[in-house]
């Protein structure tokens, strides 16, 4: 039998294709790390709300809760996302991975 030569092109694709596989799936069961990340986004986003409520309470106390809440929450969110998560994370990150 004939056997076609392969080329280092295909040869290297097979590779990473192989590699992307073996690196794709969690370490650790999913479960665990989301509810450890909602433990300590919910550690975070509590005071944070509690702070950022009563800061402004003297400027929106006069306003429907909708309202407030619809200044509060995206405030809330980007103090989260690019302050006290990575925060957190960085603290918390062995214990996140156990």
């Amino acid at each position: 039998m004939n056997e076609r030569p392969v080329s280092p092109l295909r040869e290297q694709s097979r590779d990473a294709v192989a590699d992307a596989e073996a690196r794709s799936g969690p370490t650790l069961p999913a479960a665990v790390r989301r509810g450890k990340l909602w433990l300590l986004t919910v550690c975070g986003i509590y005071p944070t709300i509690v702070l950022l409520g009563l800061a402004t309470d003297p400027v929106l106390g006069d306003l429907y809760l909708p309202v407030r809440l619809a200044v509060l929450v995206p405030a809330a969110a980007a103090a989260m996302v690019w302050q006290i998560n990575p925060r957190l994370q960085r603290r918390f990150g062995a214990w996140l991975t156990r």
